[in-house]
C-alpha cells in the first residue's frame, strides 16, 4: 500500500496510545504556552505577496506518496506559484513514522511549514500548542460566501479548543459496501437505494446471509463486517441509538454505561459474538474491509469511501460491488464519520503568510478539481464540487457507473456526517476506551456491561483537566 493510501485506522490500530499518549509525553514535557497576543500577533491587512530576487520556500509534508508528488507539483507549479511568484513550495514526502518524527521535529522548532494530518493528531498537537490558529486568516481573507461551500461537520470539525487547526484535504465518509454477487448467491435482495431500513432491517439480513452460507456448507463466510474496536468506527452506532459517549464537547462525563449507549453496544455485540452473523476479526484473518471482501469472507462491511481505489481492487478480484447508507437506528436517525482529514500549519513556521496562501489554494477550486478529484480520485471538500466529482471518477474508472455513488452525495445532503466526539482529556479517555472495545469486540473477553465500569473511570481522569 502506498503512502497516500495510509489511513487513520492504521494509525488509530497501531500508534494509538503511543502517539496520543505515552509517546508524547515521552518526546517532551508539556509547555505552558505563552499568551497568545505575545506569540501570535493579529494578522496584518491582506497584501498580495510581493516578488523576491529570492522566493520565500514554503516546505510541505506531503502525504500522497513519492511517486505522486509530480501530480502535486504540476498544479502547484501551473496554477498556484505564477499568482504568487513570491513564493516557492518545496514538497516532501512523508517519511515512515512521520507522526513521531513531525513531532520531535515540530518541538525541536525544525519542522516543515505544512502538512497534513486528521482528527485526533491534530486535538493532541492543539493541546500541546504545536499548530498554528488559521482563523485570524480565515476571518481576513474568506468571505461568508466562501466558507458556507464547505461542509458543516469538517468546518466546524477542524476548530478544536478555540483553535482552527488547518484546512480541509478531502472528504471520507462511512458507507456499506456491498459484495453484490455474494448477496445474489445466497438468495438476499440488496437493501433499497432509498435508504429506508433500520438496525433490525440489517440485522436481518445478516441472518440470512450468513444462514443461507451455512445451509450451501460454506462455513468461512459472513454476514458483515463491524469494526467496532476501532476509535473511529464504534461511536456513530451509540449516536445512532440516540446514545453518547461524552456528555457534550471535550466533555468530562463519560456515558458509555448509559441505557442507549448499552442498547447501541448490544446491538452490535450480539451479530458479532452471540450470533457470528457479524465476522470476528480472527476469522477474517483480522484484515481490513476490502482485503476481506476481496477473500470473499464477508459480504457486507461498514467503512470508508474511496470509490477507485475499492473499485480497482474489487474488478482485480473479480468481485460486483455497490454502495448503501448505514441503517437508520431505533429512532430513525443516522450518522456516521465524516473525516477532518486536512492541512495544518506547524506554529514554529517562519513563514507563516506564505504557507496560509498555500494552504488557502489547496483547499480551494482549482486544487481540490484538478488533483484532489482529477488525481486522487477522492471525495472533494467544497459542496459545489460533488457532482462533478461523481462523474469524473466514473470517467476516470468506467465500471463505476455500476456504483451507487450517488449515496456520497446523499449523505451530504441529508447531513448525518459528524465529526469525532472528544474528551477533555482525550487522551486519559482514549487510554481505557481503546482497550475496552478491543475486550469487548475484538477478543469477545468482555461483554457490552463492561463499559458501565470503564465510564467510571474514564470519569477519573477527567476530573482535573481544565477545558
Amino acid at each position: 500500500m502506498s503512502t497516500r493510501n495510509l489511513t487513520r485506522r492504521m494509525f488509530l490500530s497501531s500508534v494509538v496510545v503511543t502517539s496520543l499518549g505515552v509517546a508524547l509525553a515521552a518526546c517532551a514535557p508539556q509547555a505552558t504556552p505563552t499568551p497568545k497576543p505575545a506569540e501570535e500577533p493579529a494578522v496584518p491587512a491582506a497584501t498580495a505577496v510581493p516578488a523576491a530576487k529570492e522566493p520565500v520556500v514554503v516546505r510541505f509534508m506531503s502525504r500522497a506518496g513519492a511517486e505522486n508528488i509530480p501530480f502535486y507539483e504540476k498544479c502547484i507549479q501551473e496554477d498556484f506559484e505564477p499568482k504568487n511568484p513570491g513564493i516557492k513550495v518545496q514538497i516532501e514526502p512523508a517519511p515512515d513514522g512521520w507522526v513521531e518524527k513531525l513531532l520531535a521535529q515540530m518541538i525541536a522548532g525544525a519542522a516543515v511549514d505544512l502538512f497534513q494530518a486528521w482528527g485526533n493528531i491534530f486535538y493532541n498537537w492543539t493541546e500541546r500548542d504545536l499548530l498554528l490558529d488559521c482563523q485570524p486568516f480565515v476571518d481576513r481573507d474568506m468571505s461568508d460566501a466562501e466558507v458556507s461551500q464547505y461542509n458543516d461537520f469538517q468546518w466546524e470539525g477542524l476548530v478544536m479548543k478555540g483553535v482552527r487547526v488547518g484546512m480541509p484535504k478531502y472528504i471520507n465518509l462511512m458507507t456499506l459496501t456491498l459484495n453484490v454477487g455474494m448477496w445474489e448467491k445466497y438468495g438476499v435482495d440488496l437493501p433499497p437505494e432509498d435508504g429506508n431500513y433500520d438496525h433490525d432491517d440489517y440485522a436481518g439480513w445478516m441472518k440470512q446471509l450468513t444462514e443461507s452460507a451455512r445451509s450451501k456448507g460454506d462455513e468461512g463466510v459472513w454476514g458483515g463486517w463491524l469494526p467496532m474496536w476501532a476509535w473511529d468506527r464504534f461511536w456513530n452506532h451509540i449516536h445512532m441509538f440516540d446514545g453518547l459517549v461524552v456528555d457534550e464537547k471535550y466533555g468530562k462525563k463519560c456515558l458509555l454505561g448509559e441505557e442507549n449507549a448499552q442498547a447501541a453496544f448490544k446491538w452490535a455485540y450480539d451479530l458479532e459474538w452471540t450470533n457470528n452473523y457479524h465476522a470476528q476479526p480472527g476469522q477474517v484473518e483480522n484484515k481490513w474491509f476490502r482485503d476481506a471482501v476481496n477473500a470473499k469472507f464477508i459480504m457486507t462491511a461498514e467503512s470508508g469511501t474511496y470509490p477507485i481505489t475499492s473499485d480497482r481492487a474489487f474488478q482485480e478480484a473479480g468481485i460486483k460491488w455497490d454502495l448503501r447508507h448505514v441503517p437508520k437506528g431505533p429512532t430513525g436517525r443516522r450518522s456516521v464519520l465524516g473525516t477532518t482529514d486536512a492541512w495544518s500549519i506547524t506554529k514554529q513556521s517562519k513563514v507563516r503568510e506564505e504557507a496560509w496562501t498555500l494552504l488557502h489554494f489547496l483547499a480551494g477550486p482549482i486544487f481540490q478539481e484538478k488533483v484532489i478529484v482529477g488525481y486522487d480520485g477522492i471525495i472533494p471538500v467544497l459542496k459545489p464540487l460533488i457532482d462533478g466529482f461523481i462523474t469524473k471518477v466514473r470517467e476516470i474508472q468506467p465500471t463505476l457507473e455500476q456504483v451507487r455513488l450517488e449515496t456520497i452525495k446523499e449523505i451530504l445532503d441529508w447531513g448525518y456526517a459528524e465529526d469525532t466526539p472528544w474528551f477533555c482529556d482525550q487522551v486519559g479517555a482514549t487510554e481505557l476506551i481503546k482497550p475496552a472495545l478491543e475486550a469487548v469486540f475484538t477478543s469477545g473477553e468482555e461483554g457490552p456491561e463492561y463499559f458501565i465500569e470503564v465510564a467510571k473511570e474514564v470519569d477519573a481522569t477527567q476530573q482535573d483537566c481544565i477545558s
